[in-house]
């Protein structure tokens, strides 16, 4: 019972109108080895009045188990499509407290010590749930199979639990999607992105799941093309499952922003890594993304007017009712947007996007289908292998650039693009070039502020549709104070976009003058070739 546990199980949530369909379910049947065991489990989670052990990722708990208390200690670890990875220390103990000089892990035991030097423990919340376990079988992989029900408590109140854990004993991780998949043909299984601890640390501190930007890449310099990938792509279905709920909440406009964000940094990656990756396999994945991209354009779309057009300029011109009953139409608009942005969300489509992405990264699926001569790039070390991916992004998008001023229209947008997949790119594949690190984010700033520029450009090319939609919505309501209101707007709308093509030009000749950071200085300090 004490020691280190390296754990690796998907976390999938579901509606407890689904029980018993699951319990029934015949692919769960045909995959268990031997009797279906159940019981109570009730833990009790520790930490300072401050919660400084659960804002560090600690998370420290005392659960009875039989007739023994066995204390854990947990941290945050990886997640992406509902798949975790990380270390369990686990400690038998005498009673219903932690003993932290128990804890057989020193780097852990150290780290809560030092949480705790002036400060005590004390049960912040617990949980108390019926857990269904199996055993199954499936791929050649040996998978614990854990129905929980019941409830987690804190002071604040209680919050429900209904989830199925499918943890790895043996084999590749890529079995547990194949089982979530079969069962999802039958049952919605969304997969979760908080733990049974996250869950009732939002309940008692009141704090609501944020949008969360992307996160930085990581991979050791002797990386290999494919560990890049892997890391890439685990990076950016993090992002899409940490951003499904606030996107769905509709409270912070970014939710919905930061999740577009994380599908078209997917896109990126996919188009990035395509010469290597069997055609085949991108084209469903690239279809499911073109759909979650076109269920979430209009809320963003309203976002942007409603918080950087029509309510700066309503301000201004509070007075005007026209424009007053325009925003109002504006923002019923915007409502129903997000009425589809939480069916999306919410439908066993995106659910099944996320994990058929898990399954194809965690089996490394592309290895079947790819020539000799990919394999051997996608097995190559990333620095150099990387080197004509990002000269081919750099040299299209420079080609666009040397007639920045002059772009209109499509041209624009094509240079917008263009910047996207070169810093996407370039953020991407930095990892591998840690002594270059301080030339590599400069570089991705300055990227990073045109592709701002250009983005606004583009939020500003958007308004005149979207007031055409209005005032067509207002059917015969629509006044001529209504077309003049509308007009207003286009004229504010106008002088914005004169500001940003301005600084676009400065921006442009920064980038200019940025070195390539994964290409080596000359004997003159120009780029080398």
């Amino acid at each position: 019972m004490n020691g280190r546990v390296h754990e690796i199980e998907l976390k999938l949530e579901l509606q407890p109108a689904d029980l018993p369909k699951l319990r029934r379910h015949a692919q769960i049947r045909a995959l268990s080895q031997g009797r279906a065991v159940t019981r109570q489990l009730r833990s009790i989670y520790f930490d300072t009045p401050g919660l400084a052990l659960a804002r560090q990722g600690i998370g420290l708990r005392v659960r009875r188990i039989g007739g023994r208390w066995v204390q854990t200690v947990k941290t945050r670890g990886t997640s992406a499509a509902g798949l975790f990875k990380r270390v369990e220390v686990e400690t038998r103990v005498s009673g219903d407290r932690p003993e932290v000089a128990e804890i057989c892990d020193p780097d852990r035991r150290e780290r809560i010590e030092r949480e705790l030097a002036n400060d005590s423990l004390e049960p912040i919340l617990e949980t108390d749930f019926r857990r269904t376990s199996r055993r199954l079988r499936a791929d050649g992989a040996e998978i614990l199979c854990d129905l929980d029900v019941g409830e987690v408590r804190t002071r604040a109140g209680s919050t429900p639990i209904c989830e199925l854990e499918l943890e790895l004993v043996r084999g590749n991780p890529a079995a547990l999607f194949s089982v979530a998949l079969d069962l999802s043909e039958t049952v919605q299984l969304r997969p979760a992105s908080r733990s049974k601890f996250d869950l009732g640390f939002e309940l008692l501190t009141g704090e609501r799941s944020v949008p969360r930007k992307a996160s930085r890449v990581d991979a050791p310099p002797d990386a290999t093309l494919e560990d890049v990938l892997v890391a890439v792509v685990g990076r950016c279905l993090e992002q899409l499952l940490a951003n499904a709920g606030p996107a769905r909440d509709g409270v912070d406009p970014e939710g919905v922003h930061q999740l577009r964000v994380g599908i078209r940094r997917l896109r990126s990656a996919l188009s990035l890594f395509s010469p290597l990756l069997p055609r085949e396999q991108l084209a469903p994945i690239r279809e499911e993304l073109v759909w979650l991209t076109g269920e979430l354009g209009p809320a963003r779309e309203l976002d942007v007017f409603l918080d950087d057009v029509l309510e700066p300029l309503f301000r201004r011109l509070s007075f005007d009712p026209a424009l007053k009953e325009l925003r109002d139409a504006v923002r019923e608009l915007h409502a129903r947007s997000y009425t589809r942005v939480r069916q999306a969300v919410d439908s066993s489509r995106f659910s099944r996007l996320l994990l058929e992405l898990g399954r194809w990264l965690a089996a490394r699926s592309w290895r079947d289908d790819i020539a000799p001569t990919e394999r051997e790039l996608l097995l190559a070390p990333a620095k150099p292998a990387a080197m004509p991916l990002l000269d081919q992004r750099h040299a299209k998008a420079c080609k666009l650039g040397a007639r920045a001023a002059g772009l209109k229209g499509e041209e624009r947008h094509q240079l917008r693009v263009q910047l996207k997949k070169l810093r996407y790119a370039s953020e991407f594949l930095r990892c591998v070039h840690l002594a270059e690190r301080d030339l590599a984010d400069r570089y991705v700033d300055r990227l990073k502020e045109l592709q701002d520029t250009l983005g606004r450009l583009n939020d500003l090319a958007t308004p005149q549709r979207i007031l055409d939609d209005v005032l067509e919505s207002m059917g015969a309501d629509a006044r001529l104070d209504h077309i003049a209101a509308a007009g207003l707007v286009t004229g504010w709308v106008a002088q914005e976009v004169e500001k940003a093509e301005r600084e676009l030009l400065g921006q442009w000749s920064r980038l200019e003058a940025a070195h390539p950071f994964w290409r080596p200085f000359g004997p003159q300090g120009e780029a080398g070739t």
